[in-house]
């Protein structure tokens, strides 16, 4: 029941569905309660018995009044200000400087900032710029709060609520991974949702120096920010002219390579204010004298690209540094290095060479790998050569795969690499297929074609070889219609091995196509190698990758890879790669197929025995990143299925490992389609080095563990390679797209005294209900008791019972 009371307040009787009977309730007990008033005046006062009665009644009413539950309501009318969210960039890079304004920006900037003559602004960073345009009563910024209802972050990796000038003035830490991100989208996602009463949005101000570099799509929020008319008003802080900065923007480096082996290192620089000055860059290696290169700083601003050959003998991992030496006037100094380490195992490729015959190809392969000190290469010929045939003695002969007994490991799984040339389908049968499927998919080995004229047509013929394929219908190309090499007149006509350009400038992934320590190089001599007087060429599947075209066919992929498995499968269509031989020797051939087998056994597991391999799968990683750890149990270890308790467990390097407990325990699960193989995921850890170690409690004795030495695997965790560092220059562009997309204006840090005016006040009236129970307050519960305790004192002191 509701009764409308004066001043806009009213009544609500909430248990008013039985009002009726709580009534009747109270009628009762009143009557009873008059009864007993006259049976107490023969033994009371008039006066005495009244009063009884009167707190009796007033007792009755109070508990027949909380039976009704009584509620007090009374609303008004209030004024609900617009929101507008103000996010502001806290990552690193605001921590730079901008000594390059020009005299009329910082006349601006000092008026507006309330800069001290004495305080230089080419001296003040971003990032304290940002504070002064936010925090404070009389900060530009700060106006906004008069009009609106203001709700402030700050924003790097992740989003900070708070107040801006506190969480502005605490320090970053230099190199921690929560601030070399910039992503301003989950700031531009907080005025999507819903605040307080549901006010209205007036816009986003976001202050920034324009450099986003956090991974992901901004244009979902972005058109669902236009989509409800909500404007974006960003604050570029910084000049977008770059200061005077030397700086290693990347360094590339292989993860993993063999002891004796010489490593490419190459290393992009960033020369900004530099144009037409020398730079010193030198590589430090341990136990070695630097190697140092002298590099002219271009004019056009572009980034030149150093490469230093080093010679890797000492096994483990080695950290190599690339280092700018000191330059006069530079800005930022923390970003003239760069680390990167490289793990040399002391162990050789092993290769498993299958062929029909000893054709040209097979002969030239084999002698290749058979001489570099990396390798070991087994040969396979289905076909002896007939008697009389020259230099046919120079190799031993194997006329069948390793046979496979049931009761031990398959041999092939001693290999990282096959190769399988030109065979004939009636050499290798269904059960070889098979194997060979087994040792790619489950022991992640590397299967490599090398095809011939004579059973080419067989690979799409054989189910088992046409799966592993990484193109499909592989066919020849017409070499008479490519016309004659012109520079080679004396050899055959042929089709160009043309690989692709950007799979060219990836040289971390497809090392085996550099021929030379720099891109531009390196296609050069691909253009200047023998054409192939016999190739075939099918198409990519959708999950391999394209590497190499025959000529200038791009649906012809001359060379192509995929994953399969835990392994990989390489596809080169052509039986004459010893053709570019001619005239140069080893130059060519020996490189490309030397890193063909080092790029196939890359995928190999750091550590472990002939029972078990096991460690993460990439012997480096940035911070932040998920780090994969796997083992690979070998065939005929018994206790091995789905219920196999086994893990990895991580320890940092230089402790005594046996002494100390692990930093992480990451439990290793059967991986799907590998029957004997186990990962999981680490959780994220901090830089630095570290070694792991396999438990498996169960199968500890079959696996071997116990040895001494103890298997270990490494693991080192770098800094994540990002621009924060490196990219001075603040960023226009990304703000005008931003700002146009939801109709609203980018103001310069000078000018951010003009974006209050262009966010107008609105407010919203709302009706506002406040309710008060009024029985179950305490005061009510106080009231009660209370008049029964006098009541009882009342009845006492009259001599009742």
């Amino acid at each position: 029941m509701n009764f409308n009371l004066p001043g806009g307040r009213r009544l609500l009787l909430a248990g008013g569905e039985l009002g009726g009977f709580w009534i009747a309730t109270g009628v009762v007990a009143g009557v009873l309660l008059i009864v007993l008033f006259k049976e107490e005046r023969k033994l009371v006062s008039r006066r005495a018995g009244l009063f009884l009665l009167t707190l009796r009644l007033i007792a009755a009413g109070a508990l027949v009044s909380t039976l009704f539950e009584p509620i007090a309501a009374r609303s008004f009318r209030e004024t609900i200000k617009g929101r507008v969210i103000v996010a502001v960039d806290a990552s690193e890079s605001m921590s730079a400087a901008d000594p390059g304004r020009t005299s009329a920006e910082r006349e601006k900037l000092v008026k507006l900032l309330g800069i001290s003559p004495g305080e230089s602004i080419d001296a003040v960073s971003r990032r304290e710029v940002a504070r002064r345009l936010v925090g404070g009563s009389k900060a530009p910024l700060a106006l906004l709060a008069k009009d609106h209802s203001v709700e402030a972050f700050t924003f790097a990796k992740e989003t900070t609520s708070g107040k801006l000038d506190a969480l502005l003035k605490t320090p970053t830490n230099p190199g921690d991974p929560a601030f070399l991100t910039t992503d301003w989208e989950p700031a531009l996602a907080e005025a999507l949702k819903g605040g307080k009463d549901d006010a209205p949005v007036l816009g986003v101000v976001l202050v920034t120096d324009g450099r986003r570099n956090a991974s992901g799509d901004t244009s979902t929020t972005i058109d669902r920010l236009a989509a409800r008319g909500i404007p974006v008003f960003p604050v570029l802080v910084g000049s977008t002219l770059p200061p005077k900065d030397a700086a290693i923007a990347s360094v590339k480096a292989p993860e993993s390579v063999y002891k004796g082996d010489v490593a490419t290192i190459e290393a992009t620089l960033k020369l900004d204010g530099l144009a037409g000055e020398e730079v010193s860059v030198t590589l430090e290696r341990p136990g070695a004298s630097p190697l140092r290169q002298v590099v002219t700083a271009p004019t056009d601003g572009s980034r030149p690209t150093l490469s230093f050959r080093v010679p890797l003998e000492q096994v483990g991992s080695v950290p190599l540094t690339v280092a700018i030496a000191p330059m006069l006037g530079d800005v930022r100094p923390d970003n003239d290095r760069r680390t990167v380490s490289i793990q040399v195992a002391d162990d050789k490729a092993k290769v498993l060479l299958v062929d029909g015959e000893a054709r040209w190809e097979f002969r030239y392969l084999r002698n290749a790998l058979a001489r570099d000190p990396r390798v070991s290469v087994e040969a396979i010929v289905f076909h002896q050569p007939g008697e009389g045939s020259s230099g046919d003695q120079a190799f031993t002969y194997k006329d069948r795969l390793p046979a496979k007994e049931d009761a031990v490991p398959d041999p092939l799984g001693t290999y990282d690499t096959i190769i399988v040339g030109d065979v004939d389908p009636l050499d290798l049968s269904t059960e070889a297929w098979t194997r060979i499927e087994a040792f790619v998919s489950q022991r992640g080995g590397t299967l490599v074609f090398s095809p011939g004229p004579k059973f080419a047509a067989s690979l799409s013929a054989i189910e088992a070889s046409r799966k592993l394929l990484p193109v499909t219908d592989p066919k020849p190309i017409d070499v008479e219609g490519a016309g004659d090499d012109a520079s080679h007149p004396s050899l055959p006509p042929g089709v160009a091995f043309a690989p692709i350009e950007a799979v060219l400038a990836d040289a971390g992934s497809w090392p085996m196509l550099q021929l030379a320590s720099d891109f531009e190089e390196t296609a050069r001599r691909w253009k200047g190698l023998p054409r192939l007087p016999w190739v075939l060429a099918g198409r990519a599947k959708p999950g391999a990758t394209p590497l190499a075209l025959a000529g200038e066919d791009s649906s012809s992929a001359l060379m192509a890879a995929q994953p399969y498995g835990l392994g990989k499968v390489l596809f080169v269509g052509t039986d004459a790669t010893w053709r570019w031989r001619h005239r140069v020797g080893d130059a060519y051939h020996h490189r490309f197929w030397g890193q063909v087998v080092r790029w196939a056994a890359g995928g190999k597991l750091a550590a472990g025995n002939a029972f078990v391999r096991f460690g993460p799968l990439k012997p480096r990683a940035a911070e932040g990143e998920p780090t994969t750890f796997q083992a690979r149990i070998s065939e005929g270890v018994p206790g091995v299925g789905p219920d196999l308790l086994i893990a990895a467990r991580v320890f940092k390097a230089g402790v005594d490992v046996d002494a100390s407990e692990a930093l992480a325990v990451v439990p290793l699960r059967l991986a799907t389609g590998s029957p004997r193989t186990y990962e999981g995921v680490a959780p994220t850890l901090p830089m630095g080095a570290y070694v792991v170690r396999l438990d498996a409690p169960a199968i500890a004795d079959a696996l071997h563990l116990a040895m001494n030495p103890v298997p270990e695997a490494t693991l080192e965790i770098v800094a994540r390679d990002g621009s924060e560092r490196v990219e001075l220059a603040a960023a226009r562009d990304p703000l005008d797209r931003l700002a146009t997309a939801t109709g609203g204006k980018v103001f310069a840090d000078f000018e951010a005294d003009q974006v209050p005016p262009m966010l107008g006040a609105r407010t919203r009236q709302i009706v506002r209900t406040e309710e008060i129970p009024l029985w179950d307050q305490p005061a009510a519960l106080l009231l009660f008791f209370g008049v029964v305790t006098v009541e009882w004192v009342t009845r006492k002191r009259v001599g009742l019972p």
